[in-house]
């Protein structure tokens, strides 16, 4: 007699083995998901830093070295100004308008924000109120933001650093912060040479 079908060890057989290629397949597509995200993330945090590089290069290139006003209408002491300690970077940028009756001299304000570096731009060289401005969140999850400058064969903590420099503008301006444990450091040459006169 001729009985076709399995016997219970058989099908065990075939279920362990079912088992262990799931098992295995399983592993192999978490790890490949796994691997696309870590990748992903990677990607995206280079271009959010080479946008942010870009506009801030672009910002600093454009300057101009015009003196500032603060919302009262005072002079500020300096045509571009980082205190020391400060994580906050404010100088006037040549940002061209749509309209020709705009001025296109804006007031750009870098700043720390709750561990997000934000560029502020003003509507004016020169805004009367502090909330006239629009602003773009630049780079997330940063910390130690600095700022130096350079001048005379010296990097500098803050700018400026005497009445002579309120007028001027430094050689290089150095930008430094980690982000997940890693150091950055930006060098950017305004690329102008002039001083302000009076």
């Amino acid at each position: 007699m001729n009985n076709k079908g399995f016997t219970i060890i058989e099908v065990l057989v075939s279920l362990v083995i079912l088992s262990m290629i799931a098992i295995v397949s399983s592993n192999i597509l978490k790890s490949s998901l796994e691997s696309e995200q870590e990748t992903s993330a990677q990607l995206n945090s280079i271009k959010e830093l080479s946008l942010a590089s870009t506009i801030i290069r672009r910002d600093l290139r454009q300057i101009v070295n015009a003196r500032m006003k603060d919302f009262y209408g005072n002079n500020l002491y300096g045509t571009i100004i980082n205190q020391i300690n400060s994580d906050s970077l404010i100088f006037n940028s040549n940002i061209k308008s749509i309209s020709n009756d705009v001025s296109p001299i804006k007031r750009i304000n870098y700043e720390l924000i709750d561990n997000k570096l934000i560029r502020k731009q003003f509507f004016s060289s020169n805004p009367y109120s502090q909330d006239d401005f629009t602003e773009i969140e630049l780079i997330k999850d940063i910390d130690n933001l600095q700022f130096s400058f350079f001048h005379e064969n010296l990097w500098h903590e803050s700018w400026p650093v005497s009445l002579i420099t309120s007028k001027k503008i430094p050689t290089l301006i150095k930008i430094e912060f980690s982000k997940k444990n890693k150091e950055y450091s930006w060098i950017i040459d305004p690329n102008i040479t002039y001083a302000l006169q009076n």
